[in-house]
């Protein structure tokens, strides 16, 4: 009995079929096709490659030197801290949160006294020198989750996240006592106070809200020689 015979691959023809096509597709794709063009279209190609890398790069130096300024636009040069814009958008942030998470944030002012001795006896270098000082000494004196700024010409604000209006009360006064010591670094002769006031960000209020709220408690606790608060515990 004879044996069916053996068919080899290479002799299997499926009718209908032309491989040419996706063989030049395959070329097309790893961009061996270009080869094939003029020698003007591939100068205008390459050209064009060119011109989108430079615009690529272009847009990233761009976007880093948006990001700087914006940090530039964001900080009071001075004490480093950030500025009053800075903190005024941090209280909305917190006001965000605090609308979708249940969590209370307060806010606090606190007024330094001492400055204008400090500039009357050691100019403005020396005024300066204190502010670097005091910006210094809010900064580590903070969590990572809070922020502090430079709110006015003796005034600092911080925004402390996540806490109750004991926790303001105890970080504040820890602040204040920091602030206190800094007489110590600071040349001879030179007094630093301070008084403050602490505002619990309530739902519904505003940035400006809560500012005036604690302008106005500090300055009946000038009235009243002591730190005031406002808000739920």
């Amino acid at each position: 009995m004879s044996s069916a015979p053996v068919l080899k691959p290479q002799n299997l023809v499926v009718s209908g079929y032309d491989p040419r096509p996706i063989a030049r597709r395959r070329e097309s794709e790893d961009g061996g096709g270009s080869a094939d063009l003029p020698v003007e279209q591939r100068s205008l190609v390459m050209r064009l490659s060119e011109e989108v890398a430079a615009l690529r790069r272009a847009l990233d130096a761009s976007q880093h030197r948006i990001a700087a300024l914006e940090v530039e636009a964001a900080e009071e040069p001075i004490s480093g801290l950030f500025n009053r814009r800075a903190f005024i958008r941090e209280i909305e942030r917190a006001i965000a949160f605090q609308t979708r998470y249940p969590m209370t944030c307060g806010i606090a002012l606190i007024d330094v006294d001492g400055m204008d001795a400090i500039r009357d006896a050691q100019g403005q270098s020396g005024l300066n020198r204190a502010l670097r000082l005091i910006g210094e000494t809010l900064r580590t004196g903070i969590r990572s989750c809070d922020v502090t700024a430079r709110t006015g010409n003796e005034q600092f604000a911080v925004v402390l996240w996540n806490s109750t209006t004991a926790d303001c009360g105890h970080r504040v006064l820890g602040l204040q006592r920091a602030i206190a010591g800094l007489e110590d670094v600071l040349e001879a002769g030179a007094s630093l106070a301070t008084r403050s006031a602490v505002v619990m960000i309530e739902p519904g209020a505003t940035a400006d809200q809560v500012i005036a709220t604690a302008d106005r408690l500090l300055l009946e606790g000038m009235a009243c020689g002591q730190a005031m608060m406002s808000g739920r515990s």
